[in-house]
């Protein structure tokens, strides 16, 4: 649901174990988590694959950042063999390499930085961040003037920068006269939807495209990895749609005909289909347990993958279909 949705807040900043830098952190995140936010604070890694795996992974699903340059070392000059104080420090090397992915991403930034730190250094040079100072004696109240700003920047807290596949309840269903294209009518059945929705609060979702890769017959394991089709987009001919901000479209995922309830039509879209070894690959023919991976792709939205359970029985009445990580007994699902 709508209320469940929280935008995420990088939080780059210094943590020197000697300072009350960790504190200002964990005060600046528990502030934005009673805004409604989602906080993350980066922790400095001591391996490539913990920076890949923690650091750029959250940094790149992150909505908006929050950039903190405490100070460090004092910087000097050297001239004539003699070294000159500059009165002025340099900031925190591992904050401005992450604000520098953070540019490069797109991420709405938010800096704040101490008095005392050298002007316009590193990236800062280039972002025109116009950095919002405070002394080393304000750092017990920085939470607050961070929660200030973000108030004032307007950042809003419902909203993220993802598409999101899921369904309206496991039992979900629309029954349905199937005609053919001469407007004669075929057969009765049971189609059952997935939904697509865009999270983001202003960029349209386009060309999104949904596949089956994967296909888990649960009862023996066997795994198949058909060829990729498009699956067809409820109502339409076809292959890919926009999905404007904050909206959903829907997908067929599968129909059940009622003259042949154990049998399971995966939804590849019809009207681009002109081989038939596709419907035999796309076709569920005893009725058990499988698991189905499937996965949306768009123009402009990083791709995202979601399993699903399909539960069959004796009857139409017993079919259940619902993302894996979901409890299958509720009424709806995260929308």
């Amino acid at each position: 649901m709508e209320g469940n949705i929280r935008a995420r807040v990088f939080i780059s900043c210094g943590q020197q174990k000697e300072s009350d830098e960790i504190r200002v952190a964990r005060d600046i995140a528990e502030k934005l988590d009673m805004m409604g936010f989602e906080p993350y604070i980066a922790v400095a890694e001591q391996t490539l694959k913990g920076v890949k795996e923690n650091i750029f992974q959250k940094l790149g699903e992150s909505e908006y950042i929050i950039f903190v340059d405490f100070k460090r070392e004092r910087l000097f000059t050297s001239e004539n063999d003699r070294f000159e104080d500059t009165e002025r420090h340099r900031g925190s090397l591992f904050s401005h390499q992450e604000l520098a992915i953070a540019t490069y991403l797109g991420i709405e930034c938010m800096a704040f930085q101490e008095e005392g730190v050298k002007k316009d250094d590193g990236i800062l040079r280039f972002i025109q961040a116009n950095c919002i100072p405070f002394t080393d004696t304000d750092r017990h109240s920085l939470a607050d003037a961070v929660a200030k700003k973000v108030k004032e920047a307007g950042w809003k807290a419902s909203w993220r920068n993802e598409l999101v596949l899921t369904r309206e309840g496991a039992r979900q269903y629309e029954d349905v006269n199937q005609v053919d294209r001469d407007g004669r009518k075929q057969s009765s059945a049971r189609f059952y939807h997935m939904k697509v929705v865009n999270h983001h609060q202003k960029e349209i979702a386009r060309n999104c495209a949904v596949y089956l890769e994967k296909i888990e017959n649960l009862p023996t394991g066997e795994v198949v990895t058909p060829e990729l089709v498009e699956f067809k987009w409820k109502g339409l001919l076809t292959s890919t749609v926009n999905i404007p901000p904050r909206q959903s479209r829907y997908i067929d995922a599968f129909h059940i005909n009622y003259t042949m309830p154990k049998t399971v039509n995966l939804g590849i879209n019809q009207f681009i289909v002109d081989y038939s070894g596709y419907y035999a690959t796309y076709t569920l023919w005893t009725a058990i347990d499988h698991r189905l991976s499937f996965v949306i792709f768009s123009e402009n939205f990083a791709p995202v993958r979601q399993i699903f359970r399909l539960h069959m029985g004796d009857k139409l009445d017993d079919v259940e279909f619902y993302p894996e990580s979901e409890d299958p007994d509720s009424s709806t699902a995260a929308q």
